[in-house]
């Protein structure tokens, strides 16, 4: 490939076909040697995001490992980030949202008898940290699954994004029996929530124990209609207009 900063839509088609029954430390390994230096894994130290920081680091020691701090995250999530940096040696750059440290706390205060509008914490204001985190990046390694929500459902391995970035997502064909064996074979620690039932975990604010057992992530914005907080749509085509009811 001449230019790796650009895969053709053939090269994109041909690697996620080759790269569907790969594993994914493969899948990495390719997007990490193409890429050099301007690769980076993005991670939200979730509930088992120890097992693909582990497959990137076993590639590549050294990787850029980035994620956003809303300022919203549970405790236990800045626990296990601080424990995972440690224990894997982790190069992590943290990027902080636009919100001020007095503006997080008063919208804290204010939770418990007014909602807080969600953009602060798992929308608008996480997807622009997420951009800046994303500057000269031409690889984004990211942990999508499919069998994780209906809206992941179609997540290719490797996609050509419209801002140029090549986003790689090696865990997409993995199911969580399998991540769990991977966890339990090299005795990767989980998010402390996940012992007491969590299975996705985004804010504090927006997650609670799943209300579907066949849902993972049904635990996120729990009946308000809300599946993503947007940071996988960076780089995708707007969607097209709704067309609304013709004037006369």
């Amino acid at each position: 490939m001449s230019n790796a900063s650009a895969l053709t839509p053939q090269e994109v088609q041909r690697l996620n076909a080759t790269f569907e029954s790969a594993h994914p430390t493969e899948i990495i390994r390719w997007a990490v040697e193409t890429f050099r230096p301007n690769v980076a894994l993005t991670s939200s130290f979730g509930t088992d995001s120890a097992a693909i920081l582990h497959m990137a680091l076993s590639v590549d020691p050294h990787i850029s490992i980035r994620t956003v701090d809303t300022g919203f995250l549970f405790p236990e999530t800045l626990h296990h980030m601080a424990d995972l940096t440690r224990r894997l040696h982790l190069n992590l750059t943290v990027y902080r949202t636009t919100l001020d440290d007095a503006t997080i706390e008063r919208l804290k205060r204010q939770h418990p008898t007014q909602p807080i509008d969600d953009n602060y914490c798992c929308g608008a204001y996480k997807r622009a940290a997420t951009e800046r985190a994303l500057a000269g990046v031409r690889c984004w390694i990211a942990g999508l699954m499919r069998e994780e929500a209906a809206t992941r459902r179609e997540t290719p391995i490797v996609e050509g994004l419209s801002n140029g970035i090549v986003k790689v997502a090696p865990l997409a064909a993995w199911t969580a029996k399998q991540v769990h064996a991977y966890m339990t074979q090299h005795r990767l620690p989980y998010h402390p929530l996940w012992f007491q039932g969590y299975t996705s975990i985004g804010c504090a604010l927006h997650t609670q124990k799943p209300v579907d057992p066949n849902d993972p992530r049904s635990g996120r914005w729990a009946g308000q209609g809300k599946t993503e907080c947007g940071i996988h749509e960076i780089g995708k085509p707007p969607a097209p207009p709704t067309s609304g009811p013709k004037t006369p």
